[in-house]
């Protein structure tokens, strides 16, 4: 090509490449090849000029290939074009510096370039100085995006745009990069977008970029306040970021806002901290100390800053020169010694200088000690793992208080030299001298306790530790500790469990023993998370807890009086602790064969060592009688031994004899289970139960000596399972009827024919000795101490009864009672015994005196004997003071006898004759009846009459036959006895009957007139009984029947008022008497003028009573109760006259309008002073009453009735919080009635609920569940509303006349007395009054009684003459049916034509049966209350 011929640039690319449009069609866009050309980084000054010149548009046409579209110098900006082709560019189209951000583009040119773009820049603001303000598409403004590492520009280039645009400075920068909706986000939407998320500064990017002292001081001229803000990325101020920069800039920055040298950096440190690691210049410590005079690193304040760090002494110096103050600073924040920077610089080997000049600063700093020397020494010492003990024994000699205190670190040397696994000797050293450091938590926060027991060290120290730390005090009660105590517990090493151990012992080294008599504290004892230091205890810790704690180190010993004792023995009812039983490992160990099955002899062998019989298991499973499986074992168990504790009775007995006979009847005659409650295997040794007893550990100690005082506790145990009651307790709490009689007396034959048939005789068969077990539910016997040996008559060995005075005499047969007449007997008898040493055995055989009008008769005594030593059952002959010097034989007879004694109680719920609490005969009067047993038939017809069933009646004259060989076997009886068998009762009732008829037909034969007679004295002796006598009768009767109920079930308060408002306060005794003295006026006698209380008007019509506060609120609560009655009243008629299952429903839907809002308030009633109990927690709130309150109705109502017997409308009115005896009648109109109402007993009967519980008796299955369901819903509320079981303060007592429990705040003896004859009175004037109404109202049903009594005559008369005619066929009746000689058969036929005979007879004498009915009614009255009597003493008892 020619010089001449002209140059074309867009040679050098080629041809355009072809871009489709949207018509698929191929064209050339303009402006491409400028664009093209620069893109392909060949664009230089001499093509893009020569380019220019020919084309001279191109500089405004787009790049289409981008959706951008970019004009040239964007292009050339983007691509990295020279800033020379740059600058052509711009001046070829000024304009194009306003458009795209190009401020931007060239900012984010590449910096690795190294080029000076400050022409560019500043071209650009030339033609566009608003560009400064533009932010990018990052949301950043030109200024910080030319601070930023990434695009970072030279310092002049940042100076530049910031002169454009100073307020940029201040700007809040936000990263919008990251924003999926930046690049649609128009200015104004970034601006928003960054006011809302955490921004910095541009001082914050040019410390991060390090940028230079001019950039920051231009920015900080800008925004001075920038030097206060913090960076959101660091966390930091400005002058903290800058730390480690230039002096220069630490300077200027701390002179912009000094009051960052105080504040701390993100990691905790102060700036001086940092410039004193770094060895700053003194100028820059003495501007940071100006800034922060009290900076403190670590308790040194700044001179001892500077001492320590290594700065030079110059720095020292200066600092010292200009601030002399700080030679008196101390480093005092976690040490308790006292450093001065004096101290330091000896310490940092300072020059002498340095020294002088903080001894001439502060003089008096010669005069303290050193630390260093001392203290601070201790601790320096302490930290060698293997001290030089001599040389610590000396430090701490010359300076003992160093022990007590803290170094720099704040530890104390005892947790120095713990950390550093001082020896023991080093660790009790520094603990003598400063006990408080075991209270102290290290820095870790262990205690040291903790820390020796991890390193097991001697119990001797962890006893030391443990001494001023613990939970309690001398008397038991809590006190402030760090808790040594339960960090102690919780380690299972030597030394942890030797300290508790001695903790817990009897030990001279505790004054008074005082830890060891408050056990139960200790182990019960809660941290500051609430578990008890049993429960955080490790095993080791736990054992020996254990070992005081329980009985035998297992057996929690139930709290409360023993379940029983005797002169012999105590029986504890306990929980058996001890590791659970491993039911799978126990079978698996029993499974020989390895089938999965255990077979029967497999089961027996097992079953003996967990307590069971093997019947309970191949009984109790659905599988094959003779095997059962794993699965079928383990929930067996499980369900009849529990997956808990296990409850266990532990007798313990004085005498060994009486064990070891206890011990041999069971282990040597091979007693079954089903029938006798057995030992529990691996119990514990008798060495164990020896040092237990003698000891007094697991809280034996405390029972006996709260209720046993005179009692010597035996150590020969026996230990079995618990069972839920014996039958006393099922007697008097389940009032068993005749079929639950005769189904209690099979199970304790059965037992008994048992006994005699493995040869062994019980000898003490009782209620006491009888044990329902939970397994099963069935009876067995207990209690073999006083059991021998059954053997044949004429045998070679001799066997007796009553050995070692275990008996219990009441159910003795007589053959077992002898008599002494003459001084001689007596003094023989006294001889015998002389040798026990026992005073309780002694006591308990000692002669009982028999006396008659006040003089002696005779004596009576047991026919028991003594033992030779370790022969339980060979008597001791040798001076036998009976009177025929033999003893009675071991037999199955004695046995009998105790059944029937045993059966006579159940029948008749009567002694057979009087007898103590532990079944001994109660005098010798009781001896003497026995002694001379059957002698007066009649008295003992008489005694066996009040067995109402002739077959139980039959049974038990069997067994109560004097002569013992009469007396027929347990086995025969079972088998053949009516009572057992109910196909033989028809039998013998139809030849009772024979019997009966032909005795009538001979024996009452008389005039009829005589019989006539006898009516007319019996009417009139019916007419006579007294209506004072009769009620009294039946209240007594009441009262001693619901002693039985409340002393056996009711164990709450049942007295109680519901109101919708509190109560008001009770009135001053001021008040009280200005109310009384209104009330009384208002009764008739006067009226006041107007007072605080009422205002009187008079008018024609009366006098008309506003009421004013306290006496209103009292009229109302009168009102409330007056509501109460006369709606218990109306709802007690809809109960009767509805179903009993909905009587709830009724009682409910009956109150519904007394119930007023969500809250109603409960009081407690004094039942002897008749008044609502106001106390600290009381009323409790009813929440949602609706829901509860009408259970509780007949509760309340029984409550309501005692207090109107007792005072009339004014006791209801005083229970409802009244204050005065008497009430206004125009407040009590309309109340009389519902008063006499609640009085009488048919109104507890209306609401079938309560009252069965009351009288005791012919209650239904349906009755019982509506009345449980009322006390235990009740119940139930307080438990939970009043946990502590306080009941506001009302305690219990007992009201001999009445029979009952009440409850009372009262507690001194002479006001309980006076109150409650107080209340005998107030029931005898309600009771004449009553009683008053009542004759008026019988005296018409009198005059009619008798008009019909006359016509009864009449009738009888008519019916004698047939009546003889009958007679006489009885008495010809065939001698052979009457004895029994022919068969069932034609027994029952005869008997059939007999009664036909005998029906018109019957008929005849019925009307006077009728007219004596009720003479012997009373009789019967008088017997059931003895009767009632005996069961609310036992059942009290």
């Amino acid at each position: 090509m020619s010089t001449e011929e002209e140059f074309d640039p867009f040679s050098l690319l080629g041809p355009p490449a072809p871009i489709m449009s949207s018509e698929n069609k191929v064209k050339v866009e303009e402006g491409l090849s400028l664009n093209r050309l620069l893109r392909k980084h060949k664009a230089n000054v001499a093509n893009v000029q020569a380019l220019i010149g020919k084309y001279p548009d191109e500089v405004m046409k787009r790049d289409g290939r981008h959706d951008e579209k970019y004009l040239p110098l964007h292009t050339a900006l983007m691509y990295h074009a020279s800033v020379e082709v740059v600058m052509l560019l711009i001046d070829a189209y000024p304009e194009a510096a306003k458009e795209d951000n190009a401020l931007h583009l060239a900012i984010q040119r590449d910096r690795s370039k190294s080029e000076n773009l400050l022409s560019v820049v500043k071209a650009l603001l030339d033609i566009y100085p608003e560009g400064a303000k533009k932010r990018g598409d990052n949301g950043r403004l030109p200024l910080t995006s030319s601070l930023i590492y990434e695009y970072g520009r030279r310092d002049d280039e940042v100076l530049a745009i910031l002169a454009a645009y100073p307020q940029a400075a201040e700007d809040k920068q936000v990263d919008l990069s990251d924003s999926a909706e930046s690049e649609t986000l128009q200015e104004g939407d970034q601006l928003l977008l960054l006011n809302n998320k955490p921004a910095k500064v541009a001082l914050h990017d040019a410390i991060m970029e390090m940028r230079s002292h001019q950039v920051l001081k231009a920015l900080l001229d800008a925004y001075p306040d920038a030097a206060k803000k913090k960076n959101p990325q660091t966390g930091n101020l400005p002058l903290h970021d800058a730390l480690g920069r230039a002096e220069e800039v630490i300077l200027l920055l701390l002179n912009a806002y000094p009051q960052a040298a105080k504040e701390k950096m993100k990691d905790g440190r102060l700036p001086i901290e940092v410039c004193a690691k770094n060895k700053a210049s003194k100028d820059l410590m003495l501007a940071l100390y100006k800034a922060n005079p009290k900076s403190r690193v670590e308790g040194l304040l700044f001179l001892g800053i500077v001492l320590t760090d290594g700065l030079s002494d110059d720095v020292v110096l200066a600092v010292l020169q200009a601030y002399p103050e700080a030679a008196k600073e101390t480093f005092s924040t976690k040490s308790d010694v006292c450093i001065l920077p004096l101290h330091i610089a000896h310490e940092e080997k300072r020059s002498e200088e340095v020294k002088k000049a903080l001894l001439d600063a502060y003089p008096r700093a010669k005069e303290v000690e050193n630390p260093f020397e001392t203290t601070l020494r201790l601790h320096k010492l302490l930290e060698d793992t293997s001290p030089d003990e001599d040389v610590l024994e000396d430090l701490i000699e010359k300076y003992p208080d160093a022990v007590g205190k803290r170094g720099g670190d704040g530890r104390l040397p005892l947790h120095i030299a713990l950390v550093h696994k001082a020896s023991q000797d080093v660790i009790m050293m520094l603990f003598r001298k400063y006990p408080q450091a075991a209270k102290e938590r290290m820095e870790d926060s262990r205690l040291p306790i903790q820390v020796c027991a991890e390193r097991n060290m001697s119990k001797d120290l962890m006893l030391s530790l443990l001494e001023d730390d613990m939970p309690i005090s001398k008397d038991g009660m809590r006190v402030e500790n760090c808790g040594s105590w339960f960090r102690c517990v919780s380690y299972n090493t030597e030394g942890a469990i030797g300290a508790v151990r001695c903790i817990l012992s009897k030990n001279a080294w505790w004054e008074d023993d005082f830890f060891c008599n408050h056990i139960h504290v200790l182990a019960d004892v809660c941290d500051d998370q609430g578990r008890t230091a049993l429960n955080l205890a490790a095993k080791g810790p736990r054992a020996v807890i254990n070992e005081y704690l329980l009985f035998c180190g297992r057996y929690k010993l139930k709290s409360g009086p023993p379940e029983h004792h005797t002169a012999t023995s105590v029986i504890l009812r306990a929980q058996d602790l001890d590791e659970k039983a491993d039911y799978d490992a126990i079978f698996e160990e029993a499974d020989d064969n390895g089938n999965g099955k255990l077979d029967r002899k497999e089961l027996k062998a097992i079953t003996v060592k967990i307590g069971l019989d093997p019947d309970l298991f191949l009984k109790g499973s659905k599988e094959s009688d003779e095997s059962i499986s794993k699965e079928t074992f383990v929930g067996i168990c499980k369900q009849l031994l529990g997956d808990g504790p296990r409850e266990v009775v532990i007798k313990l007995m004085k005498n060994k004899d009486h064990w070891k006979r206890e011990r041999n009847a069971r282990e040597e005659y091979n007693l079954s289970q089903k029938y006798v409650v057995s030992t529990l295997p691996n119990a514990p040794s008798d060495t164990e139960i020896d040092k237990a007893v003698e000891t007094g550990r697991g809280g034996l100690k405390t029972i006996q000596d709260k209720f046993l005082k005179d009692i010597v506790l035996g150590k020969y145990a026996i230990v079995m399972g618990a069972g839920p009651r014996n039958l006393l307790q099922i007697f008097y709490q389940e009032q068993p009827k005749i079929d639950d009689v005769r189904h209690i007396l099979k199970q304790v034959f059965e037992a008994v024919k048992h006994l005699h048939e493995k040869k062994l005789m019980h000898g003490d068969i009782k209620m006491l000795n009888i044990i329902r077990l939970g397994i099963d539910n069935k009876l067995r016997l207990i209690d073999f101490d006083a059991s021998a040996r059954i053997v044949p008559q004429g045998g070679e060995e001799e066997s007796f009864a009553g050995a070692g005075a275990k008996f219990s005499s009441a159910v003795l047969p007589p053959e077992m009672i002898d008599r002494l007449v003459t001084e001689e007997q007596l003094e023989k008898f006294k001889k015998y015994w002389e040798s026990e040493i026992d005073a309780d055995l002694k006591k308990k055989v000692a002669p009982k005196l028999y006396k008659k009008q006040g003089t002696v008769k005779a004596r009576y005594v047991v026919k028991s004997f003594r033992t030779e030593e370790g022969k339980p059952a060979t008597p001791v002959f040798e001076g036998l003071p009976y009177e025929d010097e033999e003893l009675v034989r071991a037999s199955e007879s004695i046995d009998l006898w105790s059944l029937g004694v045993l059966a006579f109680t159940l029948l008749t719920g009567e002694s057979l004759i009087p007898s103590t609490r532990d079944d001994d005969c109660a005098s010798g009067n009781a001896m003497h009846v026995l002694y001379y047993w059957g002698t007066q038939p009649e008295a003992l017809s008489e005694l066996f009459n009040k067995i109402q069933f002739d077959a139980a009646r039959d049974l038990v004259q069997q067994l109560l036959q004097y002569e013992p060989g009469k007396r027929p076997s347990a086995a025969s009886l079972l088998e053949n006895h009516p009572f057992f068998n109910q196909q033989s009762v028809v039998l013998l009732k139809t030849l009772n009957d024979l019997r009966t008829n032909q005795e009538d037909a001979e024996k009452h034969r008389q005039d009829d007139r005589a019989v006539m007679a006898r009516i007319d004295a019996n009417v009139v002796v019916i007419k006579k009984l007294a209506t004072e006598s009769k009620d009294e009768l039946r209240r007594t009767r009441h009262a001693l029947l619901r002693g039985i109920f409340e002393a056996t079930e009711v164990r709450t308060p049942t007295t109680f008022i519901i109101l919708n408002n509190e109560l008001p306060p009770e009135p001053s005794d001021v008040d009280r008497k200005k109310m009384l003295d209104f009330i009384t006026n208002e009764d008739g006698s006067g009226f006041s003028v107007t007072t605080k209380q009422a205002t009187l008007t008079a008018t024609a019509e009366g006098v008309n009573i506003g009421l004013e506060g306290d006496l209103k609120e009292y009229r109302d609560q009168v009102e409330a109760g007056i509501k109460w009655a006369n709606k218990i009243k109306d709802i007690g008629t809809n109960v009767l006259a509805g179903e009993i299952g909905t009587a709830f429903d009724i009682i409910k839907d009956g109150i519904e309008d007394l119930i007023v809002g969500n809250e109603m308030y409960l009081y407690l009633v004094d039942e002897l002073t008749g008044e609502p109990v106001r106390a600290q927690g009381w009323p409790i709130v009813i929440t949602k009453p609706s829901d509860r309150v009408h259970n509780w109705l007949p509760l309340m109502q029984l409550g309501m009735r005692a207090m109107s017997i007792y005072n009339g409308t004014a006791g209801l009115a005083r229970l409802f919080g009244y204050p005065f005896p008497k009430v206004p009648k125009e407040w009590s109109k309309g109340a009389q009635e519902t008063v006499e109402l609640l009085k009488q007993e048919s109104s507890v009967e209306e609401f079938s609920v309560l009252h069965e519980e009351v009288k005791g008796e012919g209650s239904s299955e349906e009755n019982k569940s509506v009345r449980g369901a009322s006390l235990r819903d009740f119940v139930d509320f307080l438990e939970k509303e009043d946990p502590g079981r306080n009941f506001a303060g009302l305690n219990r007592i007992g009201d001999p006349e009445e029979g009952t429990a009440l409850w009372t705040m009262l507690t001194d003896p002479g006001d309980i007395d006076r109150k409650l004859e107080e209340r005998r009175r107030q029931r005898k004037e309600e009771d004449q009054r009553a009683h008053n109404v009542l004759n008026r109202k019988t005296a018409k049903k009198d005059i009619e009684l008798e008009e019909e009594n006359n016509e009864r005559i009449s009738d009888v008369e008519s019916v004698m003459i047939s009546k003889e005619t009958k007679t006489n066929q009885i008495r010809n009746t065939p001698k052979d049916i009457v004895t029994g000689e022919v068969g069932t058969r034609n027994i029952v036929v005869a008997s059939e034509e007999i009664v036909e005979l005998t029906k018109a007879a019957k008929e005849a004498t019925a009307s006077a049966k009728e007219a004596t009915a009720a003479a012997k009614e009373a009789t019967a009255a008088a017997k059931d209350i003895a009767n009632a009597a005996g069961k609310a003493c036992c059942a009290i008892m």
